[in-house]
């Protein structure tokens, strides 16, 4: 699968209008036009590298628990082109994983650099806020990038309205600590936790598992209120590298080509 990002200068059949955007365009080849050709150029180049070099779908593991990471299993994973993970941050019943700063250095210091956190949570343990900062404060001095809420059939109660409180109170405690947000779930257990109509965190990215093990989209069917997914969870009985029962993952990759 691939997304296309079209960037488009106005047309020249436009310059002569009144436009806000031809305006703007005007002024820009006015005072800047040998930047502006510059900028175009490298959009260019940088499109037809794309296109050479394939940039497809990335594919990545989730971390196998409670199993420490080493440099050289993760070098092995990339070695095997599976280029980003997904690292547990916190445990289901209600602790920090003390496993997550040493993976997410050993999987930086073997050249993986796209790397995301998930929260398995623990719902009979309340305080949602509490674990998610719990979680984030423990990795102030890691890199990465997502935090990702699982919200599977584990421990949660019967009470949908509930469910939905404890989803929202651990959606918002991780914007307010500053980090990007996401949910895995699929059409099954979201359906099962809050309702599947529930759109209370569909404004945020969506990981779904579907082990269909179709590094692709095209299973996908829409839920709580999410039209696209940002990442797929396609197989969960991956091996290689030493590891058995991996889950593996796919996400696209962004095209941009330039017309002039």
């Amino acid at each position: 699968s691939f997304f296309f990002l079209m960037i488009r200068r106005p047309p020249r059949s436009t310059l002569d209008r009144s436009s806000a955007a031809s305006d703007v365009y005007k002024r820009q080849v006015s005072t800047q036009s040998t930047w502006g050709f510059n900028i175009m150029r490298i959009l260019e180049i940088f499109s037809v590298v794309c296109v050479l070099s394939l940039c497809a779908g990335k594919l990545g593991v989730d971390l196998p628990t409670p199993d420490i990471l080493t440099v050289k299993d993760a070098k092995c994973f990339l070695e095997n082109k599976y280029e980003m993970l997904f690292i547990r941050a916190f445990r289901s019943y209600g602790t920090i994983d003390p496993n997550v700063l040493t993976n997410i250095k050993n999987a930086r210091e073997a050249g993986i650099s796209d790397i995301d956190v998930y929260i398995f949570p623990c719902v009979p343990c309340g305080n949602p806020r509490k674990q998610v900062k719990d979680a984030i404060e423990n990795l102030k001095s890691a890199q990465y990038g997502m935090v990702w809420l699982d919200v599977e059939e584990y421990a949660w109660t019967k009470n949908k309205t509930y469910n939905q409180w404890f989803v929202t109170e651990m959606v918002d405690e991780v914007v307010k600590c500053g980090r990007k947000v996401g949910t895995y779930t699929n059409w099954h257990e979201w359906d099962q936790i809050v309702g599947r109509d529930w759109d209370g965190a569909c404004k945020y990215p969506l990981w779904f598992p579907y082990w269909d093990h179709d590094p692709s989209f095209k299973n996908f069917k829409p839920f709580g209120g999410w039209k696209a997914p940002y990442a797929k969870q396609y197989e969960s009985e991956g091996a290689f590298c030493g590891h058995k029962g991996l889950d593996l993952d796919y996400k696209p990759q962004l095209i941009v080509l330039y017309y002039l």
